[in-house]
């Protein structure tokens, strides 16, 4: 059995690696069970181990007494959706019928939107966001059982709700919900997810929120880690992984657990004699790259304008990993200046600005993609290549 995870999202069969960061959630943990409630952003790239790591943490507090984990994944929406997302998965959390909060929510004279675009009651006043979420969730507080309980909030993937002004407003509604919470003794552990930029987003909307959010960067795994992550579920199902071969999936995947798993995945698959070698590597590769290309690379490389494609060829067919401002923009070979396009390409995350005036491809399995599967054309336009 293939012990090897092909998407994100879930825990791997062997969790590594993340004992600092387990420990530091932990510590804000015994800091909002002693009143001192802690708020906490973790962020990084796709497939870093943000959900993981959220999911993981929630597992360590399974069977903990007077503790209660919400873990609410968010989806794009509207605002009266994030009102409904809260209800629903703590209904089903706390194991009780979604519409006994609904009714409580009634009696406490709360008005807001419920599926379907129907209101509670005609004859309450709408409600304002900040006091019904304040109202919802101190509700949801006293559902719990137990002396002195602790609500644990996991939110994953806040930058989904960042994408119009209506659901903007969320973070300050909820900063100013959480700060009322813990003057009113209500002991609430706010932990979120969010993409490596989710804090330019925070502060480009709402600056204030930043104040009471402490940022957290998940970095990669370590070549320890990565040898513990591929050995110890392989060799539970009879599998060893030659040294050089665990070398080159921590090389080319950089430490993300994603891509390890992915590249891992598909060797698993080649090996031979109860082995994998560099030969079964080889031929696992190229199948993890066409799988990685059609899950994401691909759609990234099309959504890119043709100038930016232009710079991903130039960057690509370079024999240095970091290019400077003025190797790419002699490449370029137009009179207008590149600068903006490389602005662009640094948001959409097509490439990191290194230092000031450097650039490099985002990672090296998205180098491997354009470099191996070739999808442009000297021009840097889209090569319309099946694979």
């Amino acid at each position: 059995m293939n012990p090897f995870k092909r998407r994100t999202g879930v825990i791997p069969s062997y969790f590594t690696g993340r004992e600092k960061e387990l420990k530091e959630l932990k510590e804000i943990f015994d800091a909002t069970k002693n009143g001192d409630s802690g708020n906490i952003i973790i962020y990084g790239a796709k497939g870093i181990g943000k959900t993981s790591l959220l999911l993981k943490f929630q597992e360590e507090f399974k069977n903990i007494k007077n503790v209660y984990t919400i873990r609410i994944p968010l989806i794009e929406g509207d605002f009266n959706d994030i009102y409904n997302l809260i209800v629903d998965k703590a209904a089903d959390s706390l194991n009780i019928k979604v519409s006994s909060i609904w009714d409580s929510i009634k009696e406490m004279g709360i008005n807001v939107p419920i599926i379907g675009g129907f209101t509670l009651s005609r004859d309450i006043p709408m409600t304002s966001p900040t006091v019904a979420l304040e109202k919802i969730l101190k509700l949801i507080f006293t559902k719990l059982k137990g002396k002195n309980p602790v609500l644990i909030l996991l939110f994953d993937d806040l930058q989904r709700i960042l994408v119009n002004e209506d659901t903007q407003r969320i973070l300050s509604i909820l900063q100013n919900a959480l700060v009322e919470l813990n003057l009113a003794d209500k002991k609430i552990m706010f932990v979120a997810t969010g993409s490596y930029d989710i804090f330019s987003k925070i502060v480009e909307h709402t600056d204030s929120a930043v104040r009471i959010f402490d940022p957290y960067e998940l970095g990669p795994l370590s070549l320890k880690d990565v040898q513990k992550a591929i050995n110890i579920p392989s060799k539970k199902e009879g599998i060893t992984f030659d040294d050089n071969v665990i070398q080159r999936i921590y090389n080319l995947s950089e430490g993300n657990p994603y891509y390890l798993q992915v590249i891992s995945h598909n060797c698993f698959n080649e090996a031979e004699n109860n082995k994998v070698n560099i030969f079964n590597f080889q031929k696992a590769f190229p199948t993890a790259l066409s799988f990685l290309a059609q899950r994401e690379f691909r759609t990234m490389y099309e959504n890119a304008s043709n100038e930016e494609k232009k710079i991903l060829a130039i960057i690509t067919e370079s024999k240095i990993e970091v290019l400077n401002y003025n190797e790419i923009k002699k490449n370029y070979k137009s009179k207008s200046e590149p600068s903006i396009i490389l602005k662009n390409m640094v948001n959409k995350n097509l490439i990191i600005k290194e230092s000031r005036g450097k650039y490099k491809l985002r990672d090296k399995m998205f180098r491997q993609y354009l470099k191996i599967l070739k999808p442009f054309k000297e021009n840097g336009t889209l090569n319309n290549r099946n694979y």
